[in-house]
């Protein structure tokens, strides 16, 4: 069975439920800072790790930074927050609910620069509200690759929406494709590719599994994957999902053992 090991650790997890709640808080805080640190850094925020760990626990900033790489980290962080309350409070993933979470992601941001560095223009972006604009990217092979037509993004989204709540794929190849269709629909000016990974780690949390944290220094790993996917080969990026999933569970069974034996 393709994911049996993470269902093994799951289970075993699962076993020391109640998890005693001062190592949950020490658990979940490193987790909201390297997931916050890497989800930010795969689309270009400068914060090293021990910044974004100082910024988030001292509020403590660093000469040489901007305003919006703090407020990106600051809003990640919230938006962490908030997938718990969503769990907590079992409310359905939505197509509201997503805008949501978008918002709270660009909240005090107005704008963004686009374009090759020496010839930067300025773009206006609407927080919790699809694209009006076509948006794109160059890949990594130097293609133009074109996102979802903005007057399909909501037909899209829906169905996206209703793959997530209708689904009985297995909870981690479920997260992965609802990431991946997410990026391959594009629906925001700006914060996709984070929001992809909060709504993939919320599908994860809400059936029971940890967040999956993909590291900055795996991004070219994580891009092919995901241009893989666009050519139609999704198992790629299913199994590097999948191995993240194993390694946070890992990790964290880890911890808890040693935890037991002190």
């Amino acid at each position: 069975m393709k994911f049996k090991k993470i269902d093994e650790l799951k289970e075993k997890l699962d076993s020391f439920r109640p998890i005693p709640p001062e190592l949950m808080e020490v658990i979940d805080e490193k987790f909201k800072i390297d997931w916050t640190y890497n989800s930010n850094a795969i689309e270009g925020n400068t914060l090293t790790l021990q910044e974004t760990a100082f910024f988030l626990q001292h509020g403590l900033t660093s000469k040489g930074k901007t305003l919006k790489e703090y407020l990106e980290a600051q809003n990640h962080a919230e938006a962490i927050d908030l997938l718990k309350e969503i769990i907590k409070e079992e409310r359905p993933i939505s197509e509201a609910l997503i805008k949501e979470l978008h918002a709270l992601l660009l909240k005090g941001i107005n704008y963004v620069w686009v374009g090759p560095k020496d010839n930067r223009v300025k773009k206006d972006i609407t927080p919790g509200k699809y694209k009006n604009q076509p948006n794109h990217v160059i890949t990594m092979n130097g293609k133009i690759h074109k996102y979802c037509d903005p007057l399909k993004v909501p037909e899209e989204m829906e169905k996206l929406v209703r793959l997530i709540n209708n689904s009985d794929l297995h909870p981690v190849e479920l997260a992965a494709l609802a990431h991946y269709r997410f990026v391959a629909i594009h629906p925001f000016d700006d914060g996709n590719g984070r929001l992809a990974r909060l709504l993939m780690n919320l599908i994860l949390m809400k059936n029971g599994y940890l967040p999956v944290v993909i590291k900055n220094e795996l991004r070219e790993e994580y891009y092919r994957a995901l241009m893989k996917a666009d050519e139609g080969n999704t198992e790629d990026f299913i199994n590097l999902i999948a191995k993240d999933t194993e390694n946070s569970l890992q990790i964290v069974v880890n911890v808890i053992n040693e935890e037991y034996k002190n």
